[in-house]
């Protein structure tokens, strides 16, 4: 940022809330002077807390303005922003800017999530024989919830048709 003024100088801090409200409150901020462009997590630092400059990218401060980005996400998807975040290591993050943003950055990186929590989800389930689950008081409720409820589940996401639904599109990288 040396010798270059931020699009973000003007906005003004609001200092009476959580500090995941405050990302969330100038993400929504740069959406509008911006649209679609990604923050550094250094700048975003700076700006949450007024600072006249950018601390370091190693500090604690945008360490922790990193590791509050999930949270930051959920408030984002909920009232009364309705949006999403797209994250970049290098670049930072931004709020989305519309369903087809949403679309191409949040619902592709929770697809492959899914992937990998389905991976784990059946994985652990084929690991268990429910004939080899002790007939106690102590199992009694979750052996009927993993006879009942989840071999149904893992045999409907260990489908390939919903294996093949679920990796997004392979998409030019020139589009």
């Amino acid at each position: 940022m040396a010798g270059k003024k931020s699009l973000f100088a003007a906005y003004v801090p609001v200092t009476t809330v959580s500090k995941r409200e405050k990302i969330t409150l100038f993400l929504v901020y740069a959406k509008e002077v911006a649209p679609d462009a990604f923050v550094s997590y250094e700048e975003i630092t700076q700006r949450i807390y007024g600072g006249a400059k950018a601390p370091g990218a190693k500090s604690l401060e945008v360490q922790g303005v990193k590791n509050t980005m999930s949270s930051v996400r959920r408030s984002l998807m909920a009232e009364p922003y309705l949006c999403g975040l797209a994250t970049d290591p290098i670049y930072g993050a931004r709020a989305t800017t519309g369903d087809g943003d949403l679309l191409e950055t949040q619902m592709v990186r929770a697809s492959r999530g899914l992937k990998s929590a389905q991976s784990m989800f059946t994985g652990t389930a084929d690991l268990i024989d429910p004939r080899k689950i002790p007939n106690t008081p102590r199992y009694k409720e979750l052996k009927t919830w993993f006879n009942q409820s989840v071999q149904p589940v893992v045999k409907a996401i260990s489908s390939t048709d919903f294996a093949a639904k679920l990796p997004p599109p392979k998409r030019d990288p020139e589009k």
